[in-house]
């Protein structure tokens, strides 16, 4: 029998986790490499994939919301890829003007961005697969 989670706890839990890991992974990255464009490059990624995950929650939640309440699952779907594309092209946005105006690292932005994401797939196989629990 599975244990049963709340999402708000999930996501509670989903972002101090990604708080503590970033925070920790940012200062030693400081410690070892003494570039403050590298951290700035690797802030911006983390912030980036952090922002992307919020709305993306938001977004899900308000559309669940509206389908339980008369909407069409069609509308739903349909409503929540077209946000899903125009978070994609403000992120395509933000990522030119990091690299190219403001001149950081990209390496260092893809870098913030993957540890946002392998924190989340941490969490998640942490918390569903190893101690057995589900979403409500």
């Amino acid at each position: 029998m599975k244990n049963k989670i709340d999402h708000k706890i999930f996501i509670r839990n989903l972002e101090f986790s990604i708080f503590i890991f970033s925070t920790i992974f940012i200062f030693l990255s400081f410690l070892i490499l003494r570039d403050l464009k590298y951290v700035f490059s690797l802030i911006a990624g983390i912030g980036i994939a952090y922002l992307n995950l919020r709305s993306t929650k938001r977004d899900g939640i308000k559309i669940l919301e509206r389908v339980k309440n008369g909407l069409s699952p069609e509308r739903g779907i349909f409503l929540y890829i077209s946000k899903f594309y125009l978070r994609l092209f403000a992120t395509g946005i933000l990522l030119f003007f990091f690299i190219k105006i403001v001149k950081l690292n990209p390496i260092f932005i893809l870098l913030g961005l993957f540890l946002v994401y392998l924190e989340l797939i941490i969490l998640a196989l942490r918390n569903l697969y190893f101690r057995k629990l589900e979403i409500i």
